[in-house]
């Protein structure tokens, strides 16, 4: 730690995943790599077993990807990281005091990446130099950036229910498309995102992560338009409906069949074009009155 400069990421867990998308977003931030990693206690990045480590198999690809090397530190040995753990408690205290709201983690984890450099103007505790000139020395021994980024994610086999709903992690649950159910698809697991694809490679639809020990079901606005367009007649039941604005809610009760699957086919389609909070906009406009105020 010549420069003491540091950088400090948000995670729903500690997934190999996870840990190589931070890492990745560090590298590309400082525009290099740095040619030693080391861990501790990181059960994303593998396991140490007397004198053997078994690392993920998401993590080994990442390495060989970038090229660096990689040490774990012994069991029970404080006096190996006593940096990383000074650095620790500087980073909670002075950038997670007081508790944030996160509505967006990668967002919050771009902007934590800012705050993080902004703290490099302090000078060096020891040396009594701004950190972030140490830091430019730092930058002089990193290895090159490969052209290509990598990905940081695994890809697995799953058998989706009747409904089309499939299991990750044990306790999560994701929508793919009632097209695709009781079938065995592939999904592309993130640090933020779960995907189910298509035979042609293409996303079916696109999850946020569930980390956690309770159970959660995860609904991509898209399959379920998808499926009431194929069944109107479940609309009372529907998810979609649930969420609805309670004007909106009430007008679309009160629809014809043919008008209701037209109504479904328009949110559908701005839904795939821009948002479903924009489809919620246009389809509320339509109801409203020329000229009428809130």
């Amino acid at each position: 730690p010549y420069s003491n400069a540091g950088y400090v990421q948000l995670f729903g867990g500690e997934t190999a995943e996870c840990v190589a998308h931070g890492l990745q977003d560090i590298f590309h931030r400082i525009g290099g790599v740095p040619t030693r990693l080391i861990f501790d206690n990181a059960s994303g990045v593998g396991r140490r077993v007397s004198e053997n480590v078994q690392m993920a198999e998401v993590f080994l690809r990442f390495k060989a990807h970038y090229g660096f090397q990689i040490t774990f530190c012994n069991p029970h040995a404080g006096h190996e990281k006593g940096n990383v753990e000074n650095k620790v408690g500087y980073m909670r205290r002075n950038l997670f005091v007081p508790l944030p709201t996160v509505t967006d983690v990668q967002d919050f984890n771009r902007e934590l990446l800012g705050r993080c450099e902004a703290d490099w103007q302090r000078e060096h505790y020891k040396k009594g130099v701004p950190i972030h000139l140490l830091f430019e020395a730092d930058k002089q021994v990193l290895l090159y950036l490969p052209k290509a980024p990598f990905a940081a994610c695994r890809y697995t086999r799953v058998k989706t229910d009747g409904y089309g709903k499939f299991l990750v992690d044990g306790k999560h649950f994701y929508s793919s498309s009632p097209d695709y159910a009781g079938r065995e698809i592939v999904v592309r697991i993130g640090a933020h995102t779960v995907e189910p694809l298509a035979p042609s490679g293409d996303s079916i639809s696109i999850h946020i992560r569930q980390f956690g020990k309770q159970r959660t079901d995860s609904v991509d606005v898209r399959t379920t338009l998808g499926r009431l367009l194929q069944s109107p007649g479940t609309w009372r039941n529907s998810l979609i409906r649930k969420v609805l604005p309670e004007r909106l809610r009430e007008k679309m009760d009160g629809l014809e069949r043919s008008e209701l699957k037209d109504a479904l086919q328009t949110m559908q389609e701005l839904t795939g074009r821009y948002d479903f909070d924009t489809a919620l906009a246009a389809r509320l406009a339509t109801f409203e009155p020329e000229g009428a105020s809130g």
